[in-house]
C-alpha cells in the first residue's frame, strides 16, 4: 500500500471536500495544492493568473506538489489541471494511491457556474470551455490513476470517501 492518497479530476470534482472527509476516515492528515499555493504566494489564484499567467502557477503548483509528495499519510487533493505536467503524476505515482474523481461535465457546470475563483472558466460560454478542457484532460486522468470513481449530480460525498478508502486499504 502506498503512503498517500492523491485525489485527481476536473475542477469541481470533489477533491476538496472528498479529500477532507477521507483524511477524516483513514486518520491521516489533508492538504489542497491549491490552498498552499495561495498560502505561499498571499495571493488568491485568480490573482496569481493575472499577475503572473498560469505558467507561473504551474511553476508553483510543481514544486508544492514535489514537497508534498515526499510527506507521508497525507491525502492530497490537486488542482485540476496537475494531470498536464508529468513531474506532478510522476512524483505523485512514487508515493501516492492516485485517485480519478470522474465527474460527469454537466455536474462540474452545476457546480462552479457561479464560481469566480477559477480563471480559467473566466469566459462568455463557460459550458464550452469545461468541455474542451474536460476532453483535453480526460484520458490524461484516466492514465494516471490507480482507482477511478464515478461522480454525478447524485453522488454522496460520504459514500464515495467510504469507496475510495476501501479501495485504498485493499490497495
Amino acid at each position: 500500500m502506498k503512503d498517500n492518497i492523491a485525489l485527481i479530476g476536473f475542477m469541481g470534482s470533489g477533491k476538496t471536500t472528498i479529500g477532507r472527509i477521507l483524511a477524516k476516515y483513514l486518520d491521516m492528515k489533508f492538504i489542497d495544492i491549491d490552498k498552499m499555493i495561495s498560502v505561499r504566494e498571499k495571493k488568491t489564484i485568480p490573482e496569481i493568473f493575472d499577475e503572473k499567467g498560469e505558467q507561473y502557477f504551474r511553476k508553483l503548483e510543481r514544486e508544492i506538489v514535489f514537497e508534498e509528495s515526499l510527506n507521508n499519510n497525507i491525502v492530497i487533493a490537486t488542482g485540476g489541471g496537475v494531470i498536464i505536467d508529468n513531474e506532478n503524476i510522476k512524483n505523485l505515482k512514487e508515493t501516492s494511491f492516485i485517485v480519478y474523481l470522474d465527474c460527469t461535465i454537466e455536474c462540474i457546470y452545476e457546480r462552479v457556474k457561479n464560481s469566480k475563483s477559477r480563471p480559467l472558466l473566466n469566459v462568455e460560454d463557460m459550458f464550452e470551455k469545461i468541455k474542451e478542457l474536460y476532453q483535453k484532460r480526460e484520458l490524461l486522468y484516466k492514465i494516471s490513476s490507480d482507482f477511478s470513481v464515478k461522480i454525478d449530480m447524485d453522488s454522496n460525498m460520504y459514500d464515495t470517501a467510504e469507496k475510495i478508502k476501501k479501495a485504498y486499504i485493499e490497495s
